[in-house]
């Protein structure tokens, strides 16, 4: 024990004796500086990898949302309708974002399309800094052409902005078939009195395509007349809902024309209605060719649960050949005539400065659409009708009256119709079966 206590002794009193060399702080300095040093770079690093793995998370955590978002139609929320608007927020739209510029300055961006079997919705905007953009638009007749086939439009709204520098469009086109996937959009503007074309291509996204909802053969008709309306289809998407059907098939069509016996549908007046209610009109298009005379009617989507669908029939306008020739005689006297069951009220004749005037009275919906006085045998045209007043009677009917003015006096005075145009009531309902 004591030798160790002495060895501890002698140790200490060396240790105390000890002599640092002056170079020692220096080094023992720097090297803890260096070892600081290299412990914050160490730390910026760190620092910088966590950074980059917490973006890197949130970016995967976010980037279905990221991606939904940027297939979002924009700037079209004025022109969409409810409908639109939801499929936009479940992403049911392409977006394209393609543009075309005319040497005028006047630009077109392709911003997307929206597609499915009832039809193809084109969504652009046209652009002019330099000018009011809605003298300066592109032309309102435009195609889509596509492989065996070309899109026809169909009707569509927009809206201006406040400075009048930009239109936004919803333009709606016939369905595109399943095989038809590149197209081409043309358009043009007229400047100068010539009309210059662009064009915008893209190609569909056939899992952004929307299918039908309710696709059914309604094989039914409802009489008019002595003649036909028939309901062939119905098809619903997700976007709107078609009714098609036929006025007159081709042979029904030229026996008419053969016989002088032609109607000309102005429009047909239906209701289509869903579990009880009136479902909104959004279009509708008539059309006589080689196939007769056909129809198609568009309205809103139908709802999700579907109970009960019908067809309500309220009437049809149509313009109808006429062979009727009536005597009139200068005085005041009133004569009633009766062409295919419209009465015609005629109030008065007189002249006036070598001319003759001839006051009727009708329903509302009744016109004599093609009519001439003949003046002593000679045919002679209406030059204009001037309108008087309509009336309502106690029964709900609204009447017209109005004075037809035809050029030149005589002594014998004959009116005569060749076409009366009315509003024929059908007033029938078409149940659907939705099972």
């Amino acid at each position: 024990m004591r030798e160790i206590e002495e060895l501890l002794k002698n140790n200490k009193e060396k240790i105390d004796n000890l002599v640092l060399p002056d170079e020692l702080e220096d080094r023992l300095r720097g090297a803890l500086e260096n070892q600081e040093k290299k412990s914050k770079s160490n730390n910026k690093w760190i620092f910088k990898v966590a950074s980059i793995l917490i973006l890197i998370i949130l970016i995967s955590y976010n980037f279905d949302t990221l991606a939904y978002f940027s297939k979002k139609i924009t700037g079209f929320d004025p022109v969409m309708n409810s409908t639109l608007k939801e499929l936009n927020e479940i992403g049911k739209g392409q977006v394209i974002g393609k543009s075309f510029t005319f040497e005028n300055g006047i630009s077109v961006t392709l911003d997307a399309v929206m597609v499915d079997d009832n039809q193809l919705l084109l969504f652009y905007t046209e652009k002019f800094d330099e000018g009011n953009i809605g003298e300066n638009g592109i032309e309102s007749i435009m195609s889509i052409d596509g492989f065996m086939g070309t899109l026809h439009e169909k009707g569509g709204q927009g809206i201006m902005n406040d400075e009048k520098t930009e239109m936004k469009w919803i333009i709606s086109f016939d369905a595109p078939k399943f095989f038809q996937k590149e197209f081409k959009w043309e358009f043009g503007i007229v400047e100068g009195g010539k009309t210059k074309r662009g064009e915008i291509t893209f190609t569909l996204d056939r899992s952004k395509a929307m299918g039908c909802t309710l696709k059914s053969r309604i094989n039914k008709s409802v009489k008019l007349n002595d003649r036909k309306i028939k309901f062939d289809s119905i098809q619903a998407s997700e976007t709107s809902t078609v009714i098609k059907g036929s006025i007159q098939n081709i042979f029904q069509l030229a026996l008419d024309q053969v016989s002088d016996n032609r109607i000309r549908p102005e429009s047909l007046e239906l209701k289509l209605i869903a579990n009880g209610k009136e479902l909104q009109w959004q279009g509708k298009g008539m059309s006589t060719n080689f196939d007769g005379i056909k129809f198609d009617y568009e309205f809103e989507p139908l709802p999700k649960h579907l109970d009960d669908l019908k067809i309500k029939v309220i009437g049809l306008i149509a313009d109808y050949d006429e062979d009727k020739i009536v005597d009139i005689v200068v005085g005041d006297n009133i004569k009633t005539i009766n062409i295919q069951d419209q009465n015609i009220i005629i109030n008065k004749v007189y002249e006036s400065d070598k001319e003759t005037f001839v006051t009727i009275t009708t329903e509302d919906h009744v016109v004599l659409s093609r009519i001439f006085l003949m003046i002593d045998g000679k045919k002679v045209e209406l030059q204009n009708t001037i309108s008087n007043n309509n009336e309502k009677k106690r029964d709900g009917v609204i009447t017209h009256t109005r004075t037809l003015k035809f050029v030149g006096t005589g002594e014998k005075l004959e009116l005569k119709i060749e076409r009366i145009k009315y509003k024929k009531t059908v007033n029938e309902v078409i149940d659907i079966p939705v099972k």
